[in-house]
């Protein structure tokens, strides 16, 4: 499916996108784009420029002034902020969901793994590793954990496979595929395949520093 979550893992895994840095995804419920870039900038005010082709935003980045641009957008009842550069990722402050939710999508392409992190109300609520193994943090935990087991991502809490390993493990590209569909439909969340890699949306700087994670 072209809207779905599932197709990020391969946009990650370098199948169709050369650049893996070119894709950390924020969105949120509860905020429009606009506040929601302002909240993740280091800088105020924030300022959005004209709509921007993937291509386009990723060259704006010149590890000098500028080290992240954001393309910003809606689906459904979610805003989602779509950076290339040097994101702050999963180490966003999660004050920045205050009223609001925040998932972050981190494909983290120079120390893997990828992450997953959930933000509600100024909280972490759920920080992933979209890799082997299930090892959830966070103030739920457990928040997707019988959606993945059913999913076949995990297997079931307390079986043999649970305590022992499974005997065949999933490949990591298709953990990652189903647990972004899981998350999806968790959390109600579409994003625009098409849109988002091979058409233009409204741009702004989001990065004048390098981010704190470096």
């Amino acid at each position: 499916m072209p809207n779905d979550l599932a197709w990020i893992a391969d946009a990650w895994s370098g199948a169709n996108h050369q650049n893996a840095s070119d894709l950390y995804v924020t969105c949120a419920r509860g905020l429009s784009p606009l506040q929601l870039a302002g909240r993740m900038a280091d800088h105020a005010p924030v300022e959005v420029g004209p709509a921007l082709t993937l291509q386009e935003a990723s060259r704006m980045v010149d590890l000098a002034q500028v080290y992240c641009v954001g393309r910003l957008g809606e689906s459904g009842d979610w805003s989602y902020v779509v950076e290339c550069g040097g994101s702050e990722g999963w180490a966003l402050d999660p004050a920045v969901s205050h009223g609001a939710e925040v998932l972050i999508l981190d494909p983290r392409p120079d120390d893997p793994p990828s992450f997953l992190s959930y933000f509600a109300d100024g909280e972490v609520q759920l920080h992933l590793e979209l890799s082997s193994g299930h090892d959830p943090a966070g103030a739920r935990p457990d928040l997707l954990r019988p959606a993945l087991e059913a999913a076949g991502v995990v297997p079931p809490e307390g079986s043999m496979d649970d305590l022992l390993g499974p005997d065949e493990e999933v490949p990591l590209l298709e953990q990652r595929r189903r647990l972004l569909t899981v998350a999806g439909e968790h959390f109600g969340l579409s994003l625009p395949r098409q849109t988002i890699e091979h058409g233009r949306l409204p741009a702004t700087v989001t990065r004048t520093r390098p981010p704190a994670s470096w």
